[in-house]
């Protein structure tokens, strides 16, 4: 085969697209579409597509007036705001090309772009406007210029600008160490619209824009959306440092996951019995519910439109996209778990990795005509069975009988999307089953029937105690629920359908009174007797164990139940209320959903999440490591679950945060890769669950990639190689760097295409078999020690692979002897990271002895540069030998200050005079010192005083200063190893020991 039909095979099919438009024509197109629709919102401020066109329209008339043309640059230099996004169309309007230049740049960085690029002017703020030297350029202060701004035309100006002209330059790093500035064409970014609409479609969303405009991917959320018709959410600048942090941190604040639950719907109603579970479980995967669970139920009419969860879990697969799919109870006594593993496959894979189940042993002995001899040790059998299931669902096999005697192995078919079943156990009331299902290592389905909030409190904790499996487990907790729009309206709607649902069962009533306080004695109850005993527990119930009410009454509940670490309410909807009063309601579900997870107000009230769900955001786009750190922010969960679709890009997505991703939303994930030579993204992948590697995924319209040797030849289908892009995507090249250009933008010689090039990446990749791309890590990271040629990612690659590393980063750095060693970087998946000892086994079964990292530094994230990407010049420098300068904590205070910092930083041994910084602290550590320090000692430390005094020595000083030398000595109670693990503190715990520092 030769080379050009080897390429033919890796290239994207041509797409047509409007290759003679600019970007600001299809903005003013979308204009004149829905000219009074919100276009941005920045904080408390927004303008419409028509107010914003029009003032870009006035500044766009002004740079013109200052010979501002075709390809002409003109810097942008201003803080995130709406006169952000009017310089950067205006620029585009005028015929220029803008270059952004982030005001937090070095004055000598910015002072070498500026002379680079020859820029002819300069737009700014005022309070910048200082913070420029050494240029010849025309200074615009848009805020302080904006009252003679406002004379000029607020009609459309026209320009000589083509798609060949250039939109933008971006200066990216340079290996020289000078910065380079990539130059990009309106032809380019309207190629990649097209292909953005493709991969992620363009049905219009809200749009929250977290990506300074220094970094190519701004392009996509600033213009594509603007281009589509969404409304932008700009965010601020809040968040960015530690500098801007208010001293009196927040507490974390638990949030609460909400599903749909269905348990009675009445077969005797007639007509369409299933529209209320069709249309409910449509409205939870398009608002941001977790999952949607039904039950198994038998021989009564109440619920036996229920009788097998798998066949109403297989369609609700097909009719939803996001929303997990569970049953509320399998009762697995009754059935060969076989069987159970093989249909819960089925439902996993229609619903492409979204299936859990809860088993139940069962209680009713009518049930138990299935399986008759089960039903005496019923309990033991599912426990015993749950375990088959596991196995099976894991691939492995079992031992059966066959028709004509003997045993033979079976395994299930099909194979599932998930590598682990989501497990749950039903417990009723009997503290033993809460105690076996954290033995077990399951998660928890219980109610409120016959257990008080207090009872339900002190089980949980027994099972909290009890959880053998990762993390804590995952409790959650079936209500009743209606929520409407006044309590009174509630309580007339629900009364009959709830009372007539309670006479349903002798044994559900017997389970009601009991957590009345009452029992049951002796013989039949009579007719009155049972009325009032009914309407004493609808009472009792609605006031207390149900989530009845309006959204605001609702809360106090839900507050309740978080405190007693409840993590998910599974609201109970078909109890009788008519079908379409409950429909009706389900907004009502909705807004009480969303106000019990509102981001604690915080000093600027604009934090990411409270942004999401303020403004209802569709759409996030950040890098992985940005998004680590928004799953670690309060309410950052819970915000998420609210979007549709989630970007991730500019650095791996490694597969850990793929999973806590997928955990966390039901919207869709996309894995996104591309360099700023070939327009923002050239490569785009949906994730799947399970998925290990995360591809970076197939091109996009009219982009094609090559794979090739270090000779630019082809590689064989699945080998590593360096990618090369090529398309409508690649840039025209590095601005006033010629030789540069010629040796990264090369000759295209596959393409028929007269001029054609490609893009030398220097990025290491090689097809999947499904021929999506897998990234590997950089070509030029490759390294020599002890003569052995390492190529450090795939040491990376292999650490990631541990089930207990989130990520891991793997240098060269000087050993002890003067000789290289490789270090290794590592974030841990959980709250403690794997010994050092654990990591060398798991390595010496992977790799040779001499791709073994020698030294291992853990930390609990990595250092970011402006752009959200892993900044490896700011990791801490590994400790190969002790520091022969430790100087030993030399009283009470300093020891546990030192305990304290340990355990953040993971390090064994911190002197008084270690600096934080220097020890690899970042913000995180920051908040997680401070954390422990106020539970500690209850004294309220600002968090600005750990990088004011940076030193075990020097906080003390700090502490001492304020009287507390006294204490010092006095100091006895044992440290909390939960309060300093680096876990968020649990505001619930009041048994931690302090002591009363002030």
């Amino acid at each position: 085969m030769s080379l050009r039909e080897v390429s033919i095979q890796q290239t994207e099919a041509r797409i047509a697209y409007r290759s003679d438009r600019c970007i600001h024509e299809l903005f003013e197109e979308q204009v004149a579409r829905t000219p009074e629709a919100v276009a941005v919102v920045f904080r408390d401020a927004r303008l419409t597509y028509r107010e914003l066109s029009t003032r870009a329209n006035r500044l766009a008339h002004r740079l013109q007036r200052l010979g501002v043309g075709p390809d002409t640059l003109v810097a942008i230099s201003m803080e995130r705001s709406l006169e952000m996004m009017v310089a950067l169309l205006g620029v585009l309007k005028a015929g220029g090309a803008y270059l952004p230049i982030d005001p937090a740049y070095p004055r000598e960085r910015t002072a070498f772009i500026l002379e680079d690029a020859r820029v002819a002017v300069i737009i700014t703020q005022h309070r910048l406007a200082g913070g420029f030297i050494g240029h010849s350029a025309e200074v615009v202060e848009i805020d302080a210029e904006w009252e003679s701004l406002s004379t000029f035309s607020a009609e459309c100006p026209s320009s000589d600008v083509r798609s060949n002209n250039l939109a933008y330059v971006i200066y990216t790093s340079g290996s020289t160490g000078k910065p380079k500035g990539v130059m990009v064409t309106h032809r380019n970014v309207v190629n990649f619209f097209t292909g953005m609409d493709r991969k992620i479609g363009a049905e219009p969303g809200v749009w929250l824009a977290v990506t300074s405009i220094s970094f190519d991917i701004s392009v996509l959320e600033l213009f594509w959306t603007l281009a589509r018709g969404f409304q932008v959410v700009i965010h601020g600048e809040e968040g960015k440092g530690t500098e801007r942090a208010s001293s009196a941190v927040a507490l974390p604040r638990k949030t609460m996951e909400f599903s749909l639950f269905y348990f009675a719907g009445d077969e005797e109603l007639g007509g369409d019995k299933y529209q209320l579970l069709i249309e409910g479980a449509k409205f939870a995967d398009a608002n941001g519910f977790t999952a949607v669970w039904s039950p198994e139920r038998h021989f009564h009419a109440f619920g036996g439109m229920f009788p097998n969860p798998s066949l109403t879990s297989a369609a609700l697969a097909m009719i939803t996209k996001r929303v997990k799919i569970r049953a509320g109870s399998v009762v697995l006594p009754l059935h060969d778990p076989l069987r159970v593993a093989e249909e819960w496959s089925v439902v996993d894979n229609l619903s492409q990795g979204r299936a859990g189940v809860s088993f139940a042993s069962g209680w009713h002995d009518k049930d138990f005509v299935f399986a008759p001899q089960n039903y005496a040790e019923r309990k033991k059998i599912m426990f015993r069975d749950i375990q088959t299931v596991r196995a099976l669902w894991r691939g492995e096999t079992i031992q059966r009988r066959r028709g004509t005697g003997g045993e033979v192995p079976v395994c299930i078919l099909p194979h599932p999307v998930q590598r682990e079943l989501p497990v749950w156990v039903t417990a009723s009331g009997d503290p033993g089953t809460f105690q076996m299902a954290g033995e077990t290592g399951a998660n928890l389905l219980t109610h409120l029937l016959g257990q008080s909030l207090d009872e339900l409190a002190a089980k949980i904790a027994t099972y909290r105690r009890a959880y053998s499996g990762e993390g804590r487990g995952h409790v959650t907790l079936m209500l009743h629920t209606y929520v409407g729009t006044t309590t009174k309206e509630v309580t007339e709607r629900v009364r009959e359908p709830f009372c007539r649902y309670l006479k349903t069962s002798v044994d559900l009533m017997k389970q009601v009174v009991k957590g009345l306080g009452e029992e049951l004695q002796g013989g039949e109850l009579s007719a009155t007797d049972m009325e009032s005993l009914i309407d004493h527990a609808f009472h009792r119930y609605f006031e207390t164990s149900g989530l009845f009410g309006t959204p605001e009454s609702c809360l106090p509940l839900i507050e309740k139940l978080k405190a007693i670490k409840v993590d998910e309410v599974a609201c109970l909807i078909d109890f009788g209320v008519p079908r379409d009063a409950v429909l009706g309601s389900l907004e009502n579900l909705r807004a009480l959903m969303q106000r019990s997870n509102l981001p604690p107000d915080d000093h600027s009230g604009y934090s990411i999440p409270d942004q999401i769900v303020r403004h209802g955001v569709t759409h996030l786009q950040c890098t992985p490591s940005q998004m680590r750190m928004l799953l670690m922010t309060d309410g950052g969960p819970a915000a998420l679950g609210w979007t549709r679709k989630l970007l991730l890009g500019g650095e791996a997505l490694p597969h850990a945060l793929a999973e806590d991703l997928q955990r966390v939303t039901t919207g869709e994930i996309f894995n996104m890769y591309g360099p700023t030579e070939t327009t923002i993204w050239s490569t785009v992948h949906r994730l799947i669950t399970g998925e290990n590697p995360v591809p970076i995924g197939s091109p996009i319209a009219n982009t094609s990639v090559h794979i090739v040797d270090e000779n630019l030849e082809p590689v064989p289908h699945g080998n590593p190689g360096e990618l090369l892009i090529g398309g409508d995507g690649v840039a025209r090249g590095y601005l006033n760097r010629a030789e540069l250009t010629a040796e990264k933008f090369i000759a295209d010689p596959f393409s028929p295409e007269e001029g054609a090039r490609l893009y030398r990446t220097g990025d290491l990749v090689r097809y999947l078999p499904e021929r999506d791309l897998e990234f590997l890590g950089r070509v030029d990271h490759q390294v020599k020690i002890r003569g052995h040629r390492i190529e450090l990612g795939e040491i990376e690659a292999t650490l990631e692979s541990h089930p207990e590393i989130r990520q891991a980063i793997v240098t060269v750095t000087d050993g002890a002897d003067g000789a290289p060693e490789l270090a290794a970087y590592v974030t841990a998946q959980g709250t403690q990271p794997p010994s050092v000892r654990e990591i060398r086994q798991f390595l010496e079964t992977k790799l040779p002895a001499q791709l073994a990292p020698t030294v291992f530094v853990f930390l609990k994230e990595f250092p970011l540069t402006p752009n959200g990407k892993i900044d490896r010049r700011r990791l801490p420098k590994p400790r190969v030998s002790p520091d022969s300068h430790y100087e030993a904590p030399r009283n009470a205070l300093e020891e546990k200050l030192a305990a304290i910092w340990s355990e953040a930083l993971r390090i064994d041994q911190v002197g008084v005079n270690d600096h934080f910084q220097e020890l690899g602290g970042h913000s995180l550590n920051a908040v997680q010192i401070t954390f422990a320090i106020r539970r500690e000692f209850c004294v309220d430390l600002p968090l600005q005083a750990l990088f004011d005094f940076p030193t075990i020595a020097g906080l003390a000083a700090k502490l001492e200063a304020k009287t507390w030398h006294k204490l010092a000595e006095e100091v006895t109670a044992e440290i909390t190893p939960s309060a300093i693990r680096g876990e968020l503190p649990d505001v619930g715990n009041g048994d931690a020991k302090r002591a009363p520092i002030n």
